[in-house]
């Protein structure tokens, strides 16, 4: 299992390997919470382990969290530094749309996320 360590580490290059322009007003940044998050929202109503979260707020501004507890029970076996990169860098784009969108005013991607957890 990727330790929190790495997986920072790992989030650290894939943010950096990104287009610095579209990190613009995302005040709060992307950070990392050593727990895992779950919404029970979905059609089975079985929780969905959330791997990361775009946050827009009019109070405390904008940020991306990723929760290392998720990708570590989701991914309990993963070792190699290549495979958690490409998973960290493709929820890490995910939520950098979401941030995208919510600056040009759409939810588009909100949504669809949403349409997806009812057909869980």
């Amino acid at each position: 299992m990727l330790t929190i360590e790495r997986f920072t580490r790992l989030l650290g290059e894939a943010a950096a390997s990104l287009p610095q322009d579209i990190f613009e007003g995302l005040n709060l940044g992307i950070g990392v919470a050593e727990g895992s998050k779950t919404r029970s929202d979905t059609a089975s109503g079985a929780p969905a382990l959330i791997l990361g979260e775009y946050t827009a707020s009019r109070q405390m501004g904008r940020g991306i969290l990723l929760y290392y507890g998720s990708f570590s029970r989701v991914y309990p076996d993963m070792e190699d530094d290549d495979a958690g990169y490409e998973i960290i860098m493709d929820v890490l784009k995910h939520e950098l749309r979401h941030h995208l969108e919510s600056l040009a005013g759409s939810r588009e991607l909100e949504f669809l996320d949403a349409k997806r957890l009812s057909e869980l």
